[in-house]
């Protein structure tokens, strides 16, 4: 850094040739070598003496602890300076595989897959739902555009169509499943659901009124031909199928899949 700018030091710790993982690092070390040399300062103007080797021991120290905040899975995060960067050159992190797919319904029992897109948060958005019986043939189908809105709100519009539907038909046993965390904990009662919300969760709630309902929360990938609908639908228009060849080909291949379980492999670092 000898002979160099500000502005130079900093753009060279930006721009450092580094592992992906330690970027986060580099970008924040102009920041922390700045904030304490402006701490150090200070309390030297007001006749406090501040060391130099004191200022490299803070540095570290905030080094430390935004590794140990973005990397919770490393155990112990060493605090010099050397020994850090060596450390996060060679770090593997551990990795938690999670197998997820479609579950049949119990006999007797209709399964409701729901979901909502919007391109934008908030934007062009649209709703789906599939209804499958204990076997896993399609009972009812339904992918739509709605009106410019956010994820959250086509969320929970695809799960009143679902449930208007459902009563309509009278349906008596129905496993609703979303893949909203938000809109299953409204519904168990654990979180209060938000304003732009607030209608469509009192519909729901007076839908499955008297009805034997069960809402549950599902990855992504455990309901495919759902993401499938909403996304058909905003790009070839309003699909609604009673049967299986009603689908298009990948909807059936989607179908065919989730009966045969082929399972979907989640797969994140693990934080424990």
């Amino acid at each position: 850094m000898e002979g160099l700018t500000l502005h130079q030091a900093i753009t060279k710790c930006w721009t450092a040739n580094v592992c992906l993982r330690l970027k986060p690092v580099m970008q924040a070390l102009p920041s922390c070598v700045v904030w304490e040399l402006w701490k150090r300062r200070n309390r030297m103007k007001y006749g406090d003496v501040v060391t130099t080797s004191r200022v490299i021991y803070q540095v570290s120290s905030n080094l430390q602890a935004l590794v140990k905040v973005r990397k919770h899975g490393i155990d112990m995060v060493p605090h010099k300076w050397k020994d850090l960067l060596s450390m996060m050159e060679n770090f593997t992190p551990k990795l938690k595989v999670t197998k997820v797919m479609w579950e049949f319904p119990s006999a007797g029992w209709l399964k409701v897959n729901t979901d909502g897109a919007s391109r934008g948060n908030p934007g062009r958005s649209s709703i789906s739902f599939c209804i499958r019986n204990e076997n896993g043939d399609i009972v009812k189908s339904v992918g739509k555009e709605i009106e410019e809105t956010t994820n959250t709100v086509a969320e929970a519009k695809a799960m009143v169509e679902a449930l208007r539907f459902c009563r309509f038909q009278q349906y008596s046993h129905v496993w609703l499943q979303t893949n909203s965390m938000l809109l299953k904990k409204i519904m168990d009662g654990i979180w209060k659901p938000p304003w732009i919300i607030f209608e469509q969760v009192e519909e729901m709630m007076q839908l499955m009124n008297g009805g034997n309902y069960t809402v549950t929360h599902i990855h992504k990938e455990g309901k495919k031909l759902a993401d499938h609908l909403a996304n058909y639908a905003l790009y070839h228009g309003e699909i609604e199928c009673q049967q299986f060849w009603h689908l298009d080909a990948q909807g059936r291949r989607l179908v065919n899949e989730d009966k045969l379980q082929c399972p979907s492999l989640r797969v994140k670092v693990d934080m424990r």
